[in-house]
């Protein structure tokens, strides 16, 4: 079965993982593979959530010093 749409959470990244716990239809961005949750089931169960990266920096640098 093919699932296509909007993250549930984010509502903008493509639907790509189920959470195994609540069943929301998630992007890469809000889904943790090694625990098969969502970020939301993931806090609620006290899991330690990852660090978020910026979807993408215009110019491929995510970090500027000035």
């Amino acid at each position: 079965m093919s699932v296509s749409g909007n993250c549930e959470i984010c509502v903008t990244g493509e639907v790509r993982h189920t959470c195994s716990r609540c069943a929301q239809l998630v992007c890469d961005e809000h889904f943790d593979e090694e625990t098969g949750l969502c970020v939301e089931c993931l806090t609620d169960v006290g899991g330690r959530q990852r660090e978020r990266q910026p979807r993408s920096a215009p110019d491929g640098v995510d970090t500027y010093r000035f």
